[in-house]
Protein backbone atom coordinates (compact mmCIF):
# COMPACT_ATOMS: atom_id res chain seq x y z
CA UNK A 1 0.00 0.00 0.00
CA UNK A 2 2.82 2.43 0.78
CA UNK A 3 5.76 1.11 -1.22
CA UNK A 4 4.17 0.35 -4.62
CA UNK A 5 2.84 3.90 -5.24
CA UNK A 6 6.16 5.29 -3.98
CA UNK A 7 8.05 3.38 -6.70
CA UNK A 8 5.64 4.45 -9.47
CA UNK A 9 5.83 8.09 -8.34
CA UNK A 10 9.61 7.89 -8.33
CA UNK A 11 9.75 6.53 -11.91
CA UNK A 12 7.34 9.29 -13.01
CA UNK A 13 9.80 11.90 -11.68
CA UNK A 14 8.18 12.80 -8.33
CA UNK A 15 10.15 13.08 -5.08
CA UNK A 16 8.73 10.69 -2.47
CA UNK A 17 9.20 10.25 1.27
CA UNK A 18 8.04 7.75 3.89
CA UNK A 19 8.26 8.58 7.61
CA UNK A 20 7.84 6.03 10.43
CA UNK A 21 6.56 7.87 13.51
CA UNK A 22 5.50 6.67 16.95
CA UNK A 23 6.41 5.82 20.52
CA UNK A 24 9.61 3.97 21.35
CA UNK A 25 9.17 0.19 21.01
CA UNK A 26 6.06 0.45 18.80
CA UNK A 27 7.64 -1.08 15.67
CA UNK A 28 9.02 1.76 13.50
CA UNK A 29 12.44 0.24 12.81
CA UNK A 30 10.83 -3.18 12.27
CA UNK A 31 8.44 -1.64 9.73
CA UNK A 32 11.09 0.27 7.76
CA UNK A 33 13.97 -2.26 7.73
CA UNK A 34 12.36 -5.57 8.77
CA UNK A 35 13.20 -8.01 11.59
CA UNK A 36 16.69 -8.05 13.13
CA UNK A 37 19.23 -9.72 10.79
CA UNK A 38 16.51 -10.01 8.09
CA UNK A 39 18.82 -8.39 5.51
CA UNK A 40 21.36 -11.18 6.06
CA UNK A 41 18.82 -13.88 5.17
CA UNK A 42 18.60 -14.24 1.39
CA UNK A 43 15.57 -16.54 1.41
CA UNK A 44 13.42 -14.45 3.75
CA UNK A 45 9.77 -14.70 2.69
CA UNK A 46 8.30 -11.48 1.29
CA UNK A 47 5.72 -11.09 4.07
CA UNK A 48 8.58 -10.84 6.61
CA UNK A 49 10.52 -8.17 4.72
CA UNK A 50 10.60 -4.55 5.84
CA UNK A 51 9.35 -1.69 3.68
CA UNK A 52 12.80 -0.68 2.36
CA UNK A 53 13.81 -4.09 0.87
CA UNK A 54 10.37 -4.39 -0.76
CA UNK A 55 10.63 -0.90 -2.26
CA UNK A 56 14.03 -1.54 -3.82
CA UNK A 57 13.14 -4.99 -5.15
CA UNK A 58 10.14 -3.40 -6.86
CA UNK A 59 12.18 -0.41 -8.06
CA UNK A 60 14.87 -2.46 -9.82
CA UNK A 61 12.24 -4.77 -11.38
CA UNK A 62 10.32 -1.75 -12.72
CA UNK A 63 13.51 -0.04 -13.99
CA UNK A 64 14.34 -3.22 -15.94
CA UNK A 65 10.81 -3.30 -17.42
CA UNK A 66 10.93 0.38 -18.43
CA UNK A 67 14.38 0.09 -20.06
CA UNK A 68 13.21 -2.87 -22.18
CA UNK A 69 9.90 -1.16 -23.05
CA UNK A 70 11.58 2.10 -24.14
CA UNK A 71 14.75 0.68 -25.69
CA UNK A 72 14.05 2.72 -28.86
CA UNK A 73 14.42 5.92 -26.79
CA UNK A 74 17.74 4.76 -25.26
CA UNK A 75 16.18 5.02 -21.77
CA UNK A 76 18.83 4.62 -19.05
CA UNK A 77 18.54 4.81 -15.26
CA UNK A 78 21.14 5.58 -12.61
CA UNK A 79 20.63 5.27 -8.82
CA UNK A 80 22.81 6.53 -5.98
CA UNK A 81 22.21 6.15 -2.24
CA UNK A 82 23.24 7.83 0.99
CA UNK A 83 22.53 6.95 4.64
CA UNK A 84 22.73 9.30 7.63
CA UNK A 85 21.61 9.61 11.22
CA UNK A 86 20.76 12.63 13.37
CA UNK A 87 21.96 11.91 16.91
CA UNK A 88 21.82 14.61 19.60
CA UNK A 89 21.26 17.17 16.79
CA UNK A 90 24.46 16.13 14.99
CA UNK A 91 24.53 14.50 11.56
CA UNK A 92 26.71 11.40 11.08
CA UNK A 93 27.36 9.60 7.79
CA UNK A 94 26.36 5.97 8.45
CA UNK A 95 28.34 4.76 5.41
CA UNK A 96 31.47 6.46 6.81
CA UNK A 97 31.05 6.94 10.60
CA UNK A 98 34.27 8.98 10.77
CA UNK A 99 32.30 11.77 9.08
CA UNK A 100 30.58 13.36 12.07
CA UNK A 101 28.88 16.68 12.70
CA UNK A 102 28.21 17.21 8.98
CA UNK A 103 26.61 20.50 7.96
CA UNK A 104 23.38 21.09 6.03
CA UNK A 105 23.75 23.47 3.07
CA UNK A 106 21.23 25.07 0.75
CA UNK A 107 21.83 25.63 -2.95
CA UNK A 108 19.64 27.29 -5.60
CA UNK A 109 20.03 24.39 -8.04
CA UNK A 110 20.31 21.30 -5.81
CA UNK A 111 18.21 22.55 -2.86
CA UNK A 112 19.00 21.33 0.67
CA UNK A 113 21.84 18.82 0.99
CA UNK A 114 24.37 17.51 3.52
CA UNK A 115 27.93 18.56 2.80
CA UNK A 116 30.49 15.75 2.29
CA UNK A 117 27.88 12.99 2.67
CA UNK A 118 28.94 9.69 1.04
CA UNK A 119 26.92 8.65 -2.02
CA UNK A 120 27.23 5.15 -3.50
CA UNK A 121 25.94 4.07 -6.92
CA UNK A 122 23.70 1.00 -6.85
CA UNK A 123 22.33 -1.15 -9.67
CA UNK A 124 20.87 -4.19 -7.87
CA UNK A 125 19.15 -5.30 -4.68
CA UNK A 126 22.46 -6.83 -3.53
CA UNK A 127 24.16 -3.40 -3.70
CA UNK A 128 21.39 -1.79 -1.62
CA UNK A 129 21.41 -4.64 0.94
CA UNK A 130 25.16 -4.20 1.50
CA UNK A 131 24.69 -0.47 2.14
CA UNK A 132 21.79 -1.09 4.53
CA UNK A 133 23.74 -3.72 6.52
CA UNK A 134 26.77 -1.41 6.72
CA UNK A 135 24.72 1.65 7.72
CA UNK A 136 22.43 -0.04 10.25
CA UNK A 137 25.42 -1.64 11.99
CA UNK A 138 26.77 1.88 12.62
CA UNK A 139 23.49 3.29 13.93
CA UNK A 140 23.14 4.30 17.60
CA UNK A 141 20.91 1.98 19.61
CA UNK A 142 20.59 1.44 23.34
CA UNK A 143 18.53 -0.52 25.84
CA UNK A 144 15.66 1.00 27.78
CA UNK A 145 13.12 -0.75 29.98
CA UNK A 146 10.63 -0.68 27.07
CA UNK A 147 12.92 -1.69 24.19
CA UNK A 148 16.15 -3.73 24.31
CA UNK A 149 17.32 -2.19 21.01
CA UNK A 150 15.85 1.29 21.05
CA UNK A 151 16.89 3.59 18.16
CA UNK A 152 18.59 6.61 19.72
CA UNK A 153 18.73 8.60 16.48
CA UNK A 154 16.67 9.54 13.44
CA UNK A 155 17.95 7.76 10.34
CA UNK A 156 17.39 8.80 6.71
CA UNK A 157 18.15 6.49 3.77
CA UNK A 158 18.00 8.42 0.49
CA UNK A 159 18.09 7.17 -3.09
CA UNK A 160 18.36 9.56 -6.04
CA UNK A 161 17.01 8.04 -9.27
CA UNK A 162 18.02 9.70 -12.56
CA UNK A 163 16.76 8.74 -15.99
CA UNK A 164 17.68 9.93 -19.50
CA UNK A 165 15.99 9.23 -22.78
CA UNK A 166 16.21 10.66 -26.31
CA UNK A 167 13.47 10.78 -28.93
CA UNK A 168 14.79 9.70 -32.33
CA UNK A 169 11.96 11.56 -34.10
CA UNK A 170 12.73 15.11 -32.95
CA UNK A 171 16.10 14.78 -31.18
CA UNK A 172 14.68 16.02 -27.84
CA UNK A 173 16.38 14.62 -24.74
CA UNK A 174 14.56 14.18 -21.43
CA UNK A 175 16.29 14.17 -18.03
CA UNK A 176 14.21 13.15 -14.99
CA UNK A 177 15.42 13.07 -11.42
CA UNK A 178 13.59 11.98 -8.27
CA UNK A 179 14.48 11.33 -4.67
CA UNK A 180 13.23 8.64 -2.28
CA UNK A 181 13.61 9.32 1.46
CA UNK A 182 12.98 6.47 3.91
CA UNK A 183 12.95 7.99 7.39
CA UNK A 184 13.02 5.95 10.61
CA UNK A 185 12.43 8.43 13.41
CA UNK A 186 13.59 7.82 16.95
CA UNK A 187 10.63 7.09 19.24
CA UNK A 188 9.08 9.55 21.64
CA UNK A 189 9.46 8.33 25.23
CA UNK A 190 8.51 9.17 28.79
CA UNK A 191 11.29 8.88 31.36
CA UNK A 192 8.91 7.28 33.88
CA UNK A 193 8.19 4.37 31.52
CA UNK A 194 11.65 3.89 29.97
CA UNK A 195 13.72 4.37 33.12
CA UNK A 196 16.20 6.47 31.13
CA UNK A 197 19.10 7.93 33.10
CA UNK A 198 22.48 9.53 32.42
CA UNK A 199 23.39 9.43 28.69
CA UNK A 200 20.06 7.74 27.84
CA UNK A 201 18.19 10.63 29.48
CA UNK A 202 20.17 13.21 27.48
CA UNK A 203 19.42 11.27 24.27
CA UNK A 204 15.73 11.09 25.18
CA UNK A 205 15.65 14.85 25.79
CA UNK A 206 17.09 15.57 22.33
CA UNK A 207 14.76 13.02 20.69
CA UNK A 208 11.66 14.47 22.35
CA UNK A 209 12.71 18.05 21.53
CA UNK A 210 13.29 17.15 17.89
CA UNK A 211 9.93 15.32 17.66
CA UNK A 212 8.19 18.25 19.36
CA UNK A 213 9.64 20.61 16.71
CA UNK A 214 8.47 18.20 13.99
CA UNK A 215 4.99 18.12 15.57
CA UNK A 216 4.89 21.93 15.73
CA UNK A 217 5.86 22.12 12.05
CA UNK A 218 3.13 19.59 11.14
CA UNK A 219 0.55 21.68 13.06
CA UNK A 220 1.49 24.86 11.18
CA UNK A 221 1.55 23.13 7.78
CA UNK A 222 -1.87 21.56 8.47
CA UNK A 223 -3.26 24.98 9.48
CA UNK A 224 -1.86 26.63 6.32
CA UNK A 225 -3.34 23.85 4.15
CA UNK A 226 -6.76 24.12 5.80
CA UNK A 227 -7.10 27.91 6.12
CA UNK A 228 -4.88 29.18 3.29
CA UNK A 229 -3.40 31.78 5.68
CA UNK A 230 0.27 32.54 5.17
CA UNK A 231 2.50 31.80 8.18
CA UNK A 232 6.20 31.50 8.87
CA UNK A 233 7.14 27.80 8.49
CA UNK A 234 9.87 27.01 11.10
CA UNK A 235 11.89 24.54 9.00
CA UNK A 236 15.19 25.61 10.60
CA UNK A 237 14.13 24.82 14.18
CA UNK A 238 15.84 21.39 13.97
CA UNK A 239 18.27 19.47 11.75
CA UNK A 240 15.50 16.98 10.91
CA UNK A 241 12.96 19.54 9.69
CA UNK A 242 15.61 21.58 7.84
CA UNK A 243 16.96 18.51 6.05
CA UNK A 244 13.51 17.21 5.06
CA UNK A 245 11.72 20.49 4.35
CA UNK A 246 11.05 19.44 0.75
CA UNK A 247 9.16 16.37 2.02
CA UNK A 248 7.11 18.41 4.51
CA UNK A 249 4.71 20.61 2.57
CA UNK A 250 7.07 20.97 -0.40
CA UNK A 251 7.89 19.28 -3.71
CA UNK A 252 7.34 15.64 -2.71
CA UNK A 253 4.69 13.00 -2.22
CA UNK A 254 4.64 12.05 1.45
CA UNK A 255 3.44 8.97 3.35
CA UNK A 256 3.58 8.55 7.13
CA UNK A 257 3.41 5.20 8.89
CA UNK A 258 2.32 5.81 12.49
CA UNK A 259 3.16 2.91 14.80
CA UNK A 260 1.27 2.43 18.06
CA UNK A 261 1.64 0.04 20.99
CA UNK A 262 -1.27 -2.15 22.18
CA UNK A 263 -0.15 -1.82 25.81
CA UNK A 264 -2.56 -0.10 28.20
CA UNK A 265 0.37 1.64 29.92
CA UNK A 266 1.14 3.42 26.60
CA UNK A 267 -2.40 4.77 26.12
CA UNK A 268 -1.52 8.47 26.35
CA UNK A 269 1.35 8.09 23.84
CA UNK A 270 -0.96 6.14 21.51
CA UNK A 271 -3.54 8.97 21.55
CA UNK A 272 -0.75 11.49 20.96
CA UNK A 273 0.48 9.51 17.91
CA UNK A 274 -3.04 9.24 16.48
CA UNK A 275 -3.60 12.99 16.90
CA UNK A 276 -0.28 13.60 15.12
CA UNK A 277 -1.42 11.31 12.26
CA UNK A 278 -4.74 13.14 12.00
CA UNK A 279 -2.98 16.53 11.68
CA UNK A 280 -0.44 15.15 9.20
CA UNK A 281 -3.24 13.96 6.89
CA UNK A 282 -4.37 17.59 6.49
CA UNK A 283 -1.04 18.68 4.92
CA UNK A 284 -1.11 19.42 1.20
CA UNK A 285 2.22 18.98 -0.57
CA UNK A 286 2.97 20.51 -3.98
CA UNK A 287 4.70 17.67 -5.85
CA UNK A 288 5.76 18.29 -9.46
CA UNK A 289 7.59 16.12 -11.99
CA UNK A 290 11.31 16.95 -11.97
CA UNK A 291 11.98 16.84 -15.71
CA UNK A 292 14.06 18.92 -18.09
CA UNK A 293 13.66 18.71 -21.85
CA UNK A 294 16.74 19.55 -23.89
CA UNK A 295 16.83 19.96 -27.65
CA UNK A 296 19.63 18.05 -29.30
CA UNK A 297 22.34 20.47 -30.49
CA UNK A 298 23.00 18.62 -33.76
CA UNK A 299 19.27 18.53 -34.53
CA UNK A 300 19.04 22.30 -33.97
CA UNK A 301 22.03 22.89 -36.26
CA UNK A 302 20.31 20.99 -39.05
CA UNK A 303 17.13 23.06 -38.63
CA UNK A 304 19.20 26.27 -38.72
CA UNK A 305 20.84 25.12 -41.97
CA UNK A 306 17.41 24.48 -43.52
CA UNK A 307 16.12 27.88 -42.40
CA UNK A 308 19.20 29.61 -43.80
CA UNK A 309 18.56 27.91 -47.16
CA UNK A 310 14.93 29.02 -47.05
CA UNK A 311 15.91 32.60 -46.16
CA UNK A 312 18.45 32.67 -48.98
CA UNK A 313 15.80 31.40 -51.41
CA UNK A 314 13.34 34.10 -50.30
CA UNK A 315 15.93 36.84 -50.78
CA UNK A 316 16.81 35.50 -54.23
CA UNK A 317 13.13 35.62 -55.21
CA UNK A 318 12.83 39.19 -53.94
CA UNK A 319 10.02 38.07 -51.70
CA UNK A 320 11.17 39.80 -48.53
CA UNK A 321 8.44 42.49 -48.50
CA UNK A 322 5.17 42.85 -46.59
CA UNK A 323 2.13 41.34 -48.30
CA UNK A 324 -0.98 43.40 -49.30
CA UNK A 325 -2.67 42.63 -45.96
CA UNK A 326 0.14 44.36 -44.06
CA UNK A 327 1.56 41.18 -42.48
CA UNK A 328 5.23 40.29 -42.72
CA UNK A 329 6.37 37.96 -45.46
CA UNK A 330 7.61 34.37 -45.18
CA UNK A 331 11.18 35.63 -45.42
CA UNK A 332 10.79 37.71 -42.27
CA UNK A 333 9.25 34.70 -40.48
CA UNK A 334 12.13 32.51 -41.59
CA UNK A 335 14.65 35.07 -40.26
CA UNK A 336 12.75 35.28 -36.94
CA UNK A 337 12.68 31.46 -36.63
CA UNK A 338 16.38 31.35 -37.42
CA UNK A 339 17.19 33.87 -34.66
CA UNK A 340 15.06 31.93 -32.16
CA UNK A 341 16.82 28.69 -33.00
CA UNK A 342 20.23 30.31 -32.70
CA UNK A 343 19.23 31.55 -29.25
CA UNK A 344 18.13 27.99 -28.31
CA UNK A 345 21.43 26.62 -29.55
CA UNK A 346 23.52 29.03 -27.46
CA UNK A 347 21.28 28.88 -24.37
CA UNK A 348 20.29 25.20 -23.97
CA UNK A 349 18.09 24.40 -20.98
CA UNK A 350 20.25 22.20 -18.77
CA UNK A 351 20.52 20.70 -15.31
CA UNK A 352 23.67 19.58 -13.50
CA UNK A 353 25.06 16.38 -15.05
CA UNK A 354 23.51 17.18 -18.49
CA UNK A 355 26.32 17.45 -21.03
CA UNK A 356 26.51 20.63 -23.12
CA UNK A 357 28.09 20.75 -26.55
Amino acid sequence: LVGAPLVENCLAGFNSSVFAYGQTGSGKTYTIWGPANALLEENLSSDQQGLTPRVFERLFARINEEQIKHADKQLKYQCRCSFLEIYNEQITDLLDPNQRNLQIREDVKSGVYVENLTEEYVSSMKDVTQLLIKGLSNRRTGATSINAESSRSHSVFTCVVESRCKSVADGVSSFKTSRINLVDLAGSERQKLTGAAGERLKEAGNINRSLSQLGNLINILAEVSQTGKQRHIPYRDSKLTFLLQESLGGNAKLAMVCAISPAQSCKSETFSTLRFAQRAKAIKNKAVVNEVMQDDVNFLREVIRQLKDELHRMKSNGNNQTDPNGSYSTGWNARRSLNLLKFSLHHPRTLPHVDED
